[in-house]
């Protein structure tokens, strides 16, 4: 047994989910500090209510985020890569573009942006997963469950590509605001809440087989 390997494995998961944690926070904080700030975002129309269901999904998928990364370092052990070190860094600058680019009259920035965001969200789910299934000490939970398939990620390039539409519509044709409306209520918020029941049902799983 190769001890630091091993060292790798029980100590980089809890430093990146720290790391996440504090790049989390200060998007917290400078999402606030709009939220404040920006007076038009209190009258009362449709252009508002926009930013305030930009600002929700905003702070869903920030929450999705830490929950994805600290479900899977409290469950399971895995080798990290190099890249885990930089996934944090990643996440702020995309956080970070996505609060910034609520102050732009088009929001078709935030919506590319925001599109990237849940891709990063995916992605990080996935590629720790299949690294933890790799490693005999999660066994008791990959034993008889198959990999991960294309039909698994439908309403996550679904979502994906109604974001990228959506803000390339909204920069190269005009903005809609119905449009803009339906795509953050059905296509934002019904990806959250179908992403947010996953996380449940799999944690759950987790719990009881640990139990068994």
């Amino acid at each position: 047994m190769n001890p630091i390997r091993e060292r790798v494995k029980a100590n980089v998961p809890a430093v990146v989910l720290t790391l996440l944690g504090i790049i989390q926070a200060l998007a917290v904080e400078l999402l606030w500090s709009f939220v404040i700030s920006e007076p038009t975002i209190y009258e009362p129309s449709l252009a508002a209510l926009i930013s305030w269901l930009q600002i929700l999904s905003l702070l869903v998928g920030m929450l999705m985020i830490w929950l994805i990364y600290a479900m899977n370092v409290t469950r399971f052990v895995w080798v990290p890569t190099m890249s885990e070190f930089v996934t944090p860094f990643w996440v702020g600058f995309m956080q970070f573009l996505c609060i910034y680019s609520l102050e732009f009259d088009n929001p078709g920035a935030w919506f590319i942006s925001f599109a990237l965001i849940i891709l990063t969200m995916n992605w990080i789910a996935h590629s720790t997963m299949k690294r933890a299934r790799m490693e005999p000490d999660n066994a008791a939970f990959f034993n008889n469950r198959g990999t991960a398939t294309a039909a698994d990620f439908y309403p996550v390039f679904a979502v994906i590509g109604m974001m990228l539409l959506a803000g390339f519509g909204c920069l190269v044709i005009g903005v809609n605001q119905w449009l803009l409306l339906l795509t953050l209520v059905f296509g934002v918020g019904g990806y959250s809440v179908w992403q947010l029941h996953k996380l449940r049902v799999w944690w759950l799983r987790s719990v009881i087989d640990a139990e068994a």
